[in-house]
């Protein structure tokens, strides 16, 4: 890569490669995980623990089961990425008290202090990944991949 954020592409025959979406949604994850360092390259956060917080202080006493299949990944994944905002009190765990099998997690009052503080660095990670992109392009990619992921409709968001 010439820099993080634009990969550099040998002079290959790439056959259909190009043409693939699953190709290029990988490609394209590298470049979002680029810009997310970038943006947040002193925060000492990672994707998966910004989603994890982002889905905690949206939905209190969410279960880990719930984390995980809204992030479309392992409860194995959710408990590693949980274990520093854990041990470091920007989230808390409790045994749900319905079902004391699951545990349910919410943000404490530092981490959302902390949360608050260093959210808006998504943007900038969003504005440097979709930079070659018009606003309505951006749209209607944003558009796109929810309708791929089936958490869009033709008519609006199910």
């Amino acid at each position: 890569m010439t820099d993080r954020m634009t990969p550099e592409f040998p002079p290959l025959r790439y056959g259909i490669l190009h043409d693939l979406v699953g190709h290029l949604l990988r490609h394209s994850y590298n470049r979002a995980y680029a810009a997310f360092e970038n943006a947040f390259s002193d925060e000492g956060i990672t994707p998966l623990q910004f989603m994890i917080f982002e889905l905690v202080q949206n939905n209190p006493g969410v279960t880990h089961s719930d984390i995980a299949k809204a992030m479309g990944t392992a409860a194995s994944v959710v408990t590693t990425t949980l274990k520093p905002m854990l041990a470091d009190g920007r989230i808390t765990s409790a045994v749900k008290a319905s079902d004391t099998r699951k545990r349910v997690y919410e943000a404490s009052a530092a981490g959302l202090a902390w949360f608050d503080r260093i959210r808006p660095a998504i943007g900038r990670s969003e504005d440097q990944l979709t930079a070659s992109l018009s606003a309505a392009e951006r749209t209607e990619l944003l558009r796109m991949l929810r309708l791929l992921l089936g958490i869009e409709t033709v008519k609006g968001i199910s």
